[in-house]
């Protein structure tokens, strides 16, 4: 029996989240078709990392056997413009079947499609928006799937400087190009989310590519994305109504300092991914620790670093992420049966000992006080950042 999932072009992270509810939770599917647009009508804050997650644990679970790019195959170079197509594509290509809406065969011209896509992220030119995406396909030759910035012939480029300048020249160019007015902050924060990146992709070199045994996942993909945002405030907090997010966005300091002449809100949503099997299975030295305390763990100096190659050998952890966007950012992680978030605004970075692990705060995006024994766990990790600009002189 075929199973036809398809995402609408309206998609929305609620309406990802309902197909992951219809699904993934306690069922698995045979001969799945997996229909993507070829756009979105629009993007929000989370939309790519629901999308991904959805994605990469349905496969995870039932595996895509065909997926159906809703675009004729002479339109096919549109859904390029879209940062989703080159990671999906990429996860499925030795696994899944691919053709346009009228079940035309088009892996051929995908492989064309991918090649170009993949030689702009290597080389760092323009990617369509203001918006980019470095992505790893681990399943490929490394000259067709590593990205070099991050990559090497080595491992991974053990170089905070070398990954911290690559970032800050693709924010530069491609990304915060809206309002030179605000060249101080972004000035003063690109070096930032430059240190950042390389921690959050070190830990998707070291995790992300095995299970706990250390034997090599078969589809793997791993990726970090940036993209600028300018939304009407009144349509954020519409739009986010129910979540964390409208919570954040109703602070004073964001009303007072980031909500610009226009009553609109400029910001960055920075994430990190990842198709491995997540923190909590990854973690080899539980001693006892329930699931959240792990997590925390891993948000603490020194605990996130495998044995490996890297030069460094102990990593920083996600603890350096919440000292960065302290008192001004939103952070969300996906992982396991757990989706946690730190609102920076209403609950302050404190720096946590690793033996005080109740300390550190963190909350359920699902209010249910992690309790969350009926739910499947997803496949990968995503960690996503929220930093909304101050509104300068507009």
């Amino acid at each position: 029996m075929m199973t036809e999932i398809k995402i609408y072009q309206n998609s929305t992270p609620n309406k990802i989240s309902e197909l992951y509810e219809e699904y993934i939770l306690n069922r698995t599917f045979e001969n799945i078709t997996l229909i993507i647009p070829s756009e979105f009508s629009k993007y929000r804050f989370g939309l790519l990392a629901d999308l991904l997650k959805f994605v990469i644990t349905l496969n995870s679970k039932s595996q895509i056997n065909i997926l159906k790019i809703d675009s004729d195959k002479e339109n096919i170079d549109s859904i390029y413009g879209q940062e989703y197509a080159y990671p999906i594509i990429s996860l499925l290509w030795n696994i899944s079947k691919f053709v346009d809406k009228s079940n035309i065969d088009i892996k051929d011209l995908l492989r064309i499609k991918q090649n170009e896509y993949f030689k702009k992220m290597n080389s760092l030119q323009s990617l369509k928006g203001r918006k980019y995406l470095l992505s790893n396909t681990d399943h490929l030759s490394k000259n067709n799937g590593l990205i070099k910035t991050l990559e090497n012939e080595y491992g991974f480029n053990d170089d905070e400087v070398y990954i911290t300048n690559t970032v800050k020249k693709i924010l530069n160019e491609n990304v915060l190009v809206y309002n030179q007015q605000n060249s101080i902050e972004l000035k003063n924060i690109i070096e930032d989310i430059g240190v950042i990146i390389y921690e959050l992709t070190k830990n998707t070199y070291e995790w992300g590519k095995s299970d706990a045994n250390m034997k090599v996942i078969p589809c793997s993909i791993r990726g970090a994305y940036f993209r600028f945002h300018s939304n009407s405030f009144d349509k954020l907090i519409d739009e986010f109504d129910n979540t964390p997010i409208k919570e954040f966005f109703n602070h004073r300091y964001i009303k007072e300092n980031c909500v610009n002449a226009l009553n609109k809100v400029y910001y960055l949503e920075i994430l990190v991914y990842d198709s491995g099997i997540g923190y909590i299975e990854k973690f080899n030295n539980k001693d006892g620790l329930s699931d959240i305390e792990i997590i925390k763990k891993c948000l603490i100096k020194n605990q996130t670093s495998s044995n490996s190659n890297l030069r460094s050998k102990k990593g920083l952890g996600l603890d350096r992420l919440l000292n960065i966007i302290d008192k001004k950012g939103f952070v969300r992680i996906m992982t396991d049966k757990y989706c946690i978030y730190r609102d920076l605004i209403k609950d302050n970075y404190v720096p946590t000992p690793s033996d005080q692990l109740e300390k550190l705060k963190l909350d359920d995006w699902n209010k249910s006080n992690f309790n969350n024994d009926n739910r499947n766990k997803c496949q990968g990790s995503y960690v996503s950042i929220l930093y909304p600009f101050k509104k300068g002189n507009d």
